[in-house]
């Protein structure tokens, strides 16, 4: 766990330490995301909650403000975490019924050659991957970017160095991929650009833990 001052607070970044946190992490990403010009379609706005059937194969970890997230971001996994059965219960509770599907990850619901998302699955079989997604930030939190850094920073650290992922994938814009550059991200090769309906433009990029 990794401390920082923000505008006098000792902001945490670490995972959630019980369901109530969970909970409230996922009505943090249905503020954030209700919130959002171009992101609020991905949600329905008339939900308290921000809560798919992805979230039960993810690691879950934000940015605390005390007991309250106010950032956050998730590593989609191929298998069941230490997570599952708080996100069963906040469903089950919640009288939620996600949406199922056959896919194994999320950006295969956006990317438009499935074939392409398959096989980049496909030729990382052997190692341990996720996909890294749901970023983001309280709207008062986002001045300076230093909660951003920190989060994606103290994030990766805990995917490499904790959790021993050796791959990490996602979606993100052009902009934010130079940011990521910084973070150990490029661009996959052969993925393209792409735009799916009227989100916007996003491309696929991927970290590697190297071990020597």
């Amino acid at each position: 766990m990794k401390e920082v001052t923000y505008k006098n607070r000792n902001i945490q970044f670490r995972e959630p330490q019980n369901i109530q946190e969970l909970e409230m992490i996922f009505k943090l990403r249905q503020i954030v995301y209700s919130e959002d010009p171009l992101l609020h379609k991905m949600v329905n706005i008339a939900s308290t909650f921000d809560i798919n059937h992805f979230d039960l194969k993810a690691l879950h970890f934000a940015a605390f403000d005390g007991e309250n997230p106010i950032a956050y971001i998730r590593m989609t996994t191929e298998t069941s975490t230490h997570f599952t059965n708080w996100v069963q219960k906040i469903l089950f509770d919640h009288n939620i019924t996600p949406k199922d599907t056959c896919l194994q990850f999320p950006f295969q619901m956006y990317y438009p050659d499935l074939d392409w998302g398959l096989s980049f699955i496909t030729n990382l079989k052997g190692n341990k991957i996720g996909e890294v997604g749901k970023l983001e930030i309280h709207k008062d939190f986002r001045q300076g970017g230093i909660i951003l850094d920190h989060l994606i920073q103290t994030f990766i650290d805990y995917c490499k160095k904790e959790q021993n992922f050796n791959t990490g994938f996602g979606l993100c814009t052009p902009l934010l991929e130079r940011y990521y550059l910084k973070f150990g991200f490029s661009r996959v090769k052969d993925a393209v650009p792409f735009i799916h309906e009227e989100l916007p433009e996003a491309v696929v990029v991927r970290f590697d833990h190297c071990t020597n």
